[in-house]
């Protein structure tokens, strides 16, 4: 056995490949080597484009729908800056405008605080503020609760709502605006209440109640304000 090994060992040792047959088997393995180094660098820059494209719809996650209290203030700025504005539902019973957010999205309870209970409602509405729904509710400032009905209709001073009620727009207003606390990047820590300015003669007031932020807005002096958003 030992002999048959050191005969065939001798018999392949003096063996010798054609030249042309070594430089095609060493150009094919540099080839294939060239092709294995490509991959990996392929995969890797797909690794990394993953990488990347993840970090960044993270980020484009995290960013969407945070709002400020300012912006959900612009959004109802912005309505009413058209001088043919219409609301959604317009009533002299607030509790038909609770009900008519809370079939269109709004939160199950709203808590309007006790000064503005006493004010006589308007109307209501759905706003868009940055990709974000916020529910507004609103009150005439200077007024005392009427029967529904009894409002008056002078046609050049009145808004329209989609069910054909009318309503005088012509005196000042104060703005509930509800939204969900999540939906906020500068929300009131529980029990804390802000007060701020918003864009323009516009003063506001926020806090948080649950998985809700409240604000009170209108374009009234900061003193009104407050005396309006008073703890519930």
């Amino acid at each position: 056995m030992a002999d048959l090994e050191s005969n065939l060992r001798r018999h392949y040792e003096g063996q010798q490949l054609p030249d042309e047959r070594a430089r095609a088997i060493l150009a094919a393995g540099r080839a294939a080597a060239v092709r294995r180094t490509a991959r990996r660098r392929w995969l890797m820059g797909m690794a990394a484009a993953v990488a990347v494209g993840v970090g960044a719809a993270g980020v484009w996650r995290s960013n969407r729908g945070r709002i400020t209290a300012q912006d959900a203030v612009a959004a109802v700025q912005a309505h009413f800056a058209a001088p043919g504005y219409t609301m959604a539902a317009v009533s002299a019973d607030p509790a038909e405008l609770e009900r008519w957010v809370r079939e269109h999205g709004g939160p199950e309870r709203i808590e309007v605080p006790a000064t503005m209970r006493g004010l006589q409602s308007f109307g209501c509405q759905v706003l868009e503020a940055r990709g974000e729904k916020v529910f507004l509710l609103c009150f005439f400032i200077d007024s005392t609760p009427v029967p529904p009905g009894a409002m008056p209709l002078k046609q050049e001073m009145v808004v329209t709502a989609p069910d054909g009620t009318m309503m005088k727009k012509s005196r000042p207003l104060v703005h509930l605006v509800i939204a969900a606390r999540a939906a906020f990047r500068d929300a009131p820590a529980p029990g804390a209440r802000v007060r701020m300015a918003a864009d323009g003669e516009w003063n506001l007031e926020a806090w948080s109640r649950g998985e809700l932020v409240y604000l009170v807005a209108a374009n009234v002096p900061a003193e009104k304000i407050a005396e309006l958003a008073r703890a519930l």
